[in-house]
This record gives C-alpha cells, sequence and structure tokens, in this order.
C-alpha cells in the first residue's frame, strides 16, 4: 500500500492450524448477525458481487472516485480498533500524524481506483481496504479527508457484501494452499483462540 503495489494473486499456505472446533462469529452491530464458522477461519467476500449490490449512486461513486492509501499504513493505524466485525477501523483519532510515521516519500504515496475489472471475465469488482484509506479524490477534483466520512462511506455498501449468504469461511487442513485475486476477492481472519491452547501457523 506504500511504495510497492500489492500483488495481482495472494497465497495462503496452512502449516498449523486448529482441528474440529467450531465457533459463533458475532458481527456485534445493528443487524444481530451471526456466522457458524471453524476455529481459525478465513473469511473471503467477491468484490464482484459486491459491485453487483451497490446502487446506481453507489456505482457512479465508485467507478469515478479513488482512494488513496496512507503512507506506511499499519503503521499510520497501529493504534486504532478495527470493527467488531473486521470490517475497517472505528474513528476515534488514534491514526498516526504525518510526524510520527517513519520517514516517506510523497511519490511512493499510493493512489488507486475503487473498482477494478477482471481481465478474463469484464466484471467490475470493488476493491478498496478500508483500514487503510485516509483520503478519497472525488470526480469533481475535491479531496475528501474526513476520516469519520470515508470510512462510513466505505462502510455501508461493503457492509452488504460481508451479510452469511456472501461470505466463504475455509475450513482449513494442514498443507491447503489457497491462492485468490488480489483485485477481487476481500479476506480476514475470524474467531479468536485460547491463550497457549491453538496455533495458527501460515506461510
Amino acid at each position: 500500500m506504500y511504495d510497492l503495489d500489492p500483488p495481482l494473486v495472494t497465497s495462503l499456505l496452512a502449516v498449523q492450524v486448529p482441528k474440529g472446533w467450531r465457533q459463533i462469529c458475532r458481527y456485534d452491530d445493528e443487524t444481530n448477525t451471526t456466522l457458524d464458522v471453524p476455529l481459525g477461519t478465513t473469511a473471503f467476500f467477491s468484490g464482484y458481487r459486491l459491485y453487483e449490490l451497490l446502487s446506481e449512486e453507489e456505482k457512479h461513486f465508485v467507478l469515478t472516485s479513488k482512494v488513496e492509501y496512507a503512507p506506511h499504513p499499519y503503521i499510520w493505524m497501529s493504534k486504532a480498533k478495527s470493527r467488531s466485525n473486521g470490517l475497517g477501523i472505528v474513528s476515534e483519532g488514534l491514526e498516526l500524524s504525518e510526524d510520527e510515521l517513519p520517514p516517506f516519500e510523497d511519490d511512493k504515496i499510493k493512489i488507486y481506483p475503487m473498482t477494478w475489472m477482471n481481465p478474463v471475465t469484464g466484471r467490475l469488482g470493488m476493491m478498496v481496504y478500508p483500514t487503510c484509506v485516509r483520503k478519497i479524490h472525488l470526480e469533481d477534483g475535491s479531496i475528501l479527508d474526513n476520516m469519520s466520512e470515508i470510512r462510513e462511506r466505505l462502510y455501508r455498501p461493503q457492509r452488504r457484501a460481508i451479510n452469511p449468504e456472501y461470505v466463504y469461511t475455509h475450513d482449513w487442513e494442514e498443507g491447503d494452499l489457497v491462492l485468490f485475486n488480489n483485485h477481487g476477492v476481500m479476506h480476514s481472519i475470524v474467531g479468536s483462540f485460547k491463550d497457549g491452547v491453538e496455533v495458527r501457523l501460515f506461510r
């Protein structure tokens, strides 16, 4: 998200994973949504399905806007709290200021479209990492930099795509190798572990 572009494909290789346990994942929002998942699972959702779920107004917004990611984004957001459902972070003003970050160069800051076209199928997908976004460049040339508004404008549409019927949770076995399109699929670890009991190791 800074200096280097994300890869087109991400790979996850399960080296050591817990076996046999399941958990109830609670979204902890106003919907009271729950999802039964294997312990240590990775959840995936489709940016293509997400785009199809958008209203026409939302489609116009994501087709004509670009996101700017923070320099050293994971350091920038290191003090912030994640949303309980894993989709972005809570706006509490805890992001580091530019003065608190390691040195960075403006020309290495990444600005990307909010939608990507699959070169094989031609389908459009919305693909934005909401945790790392610090600005949205709008169609008229203005820049949205209010973090609460940025996160709300990204969260509202993305939240639809994590409804249980749209989420795939992989039940890992040791040796499993998963490859996925980084321009069309979002992923997140789900659940929690007891200290010193379960181990989850990936390469």
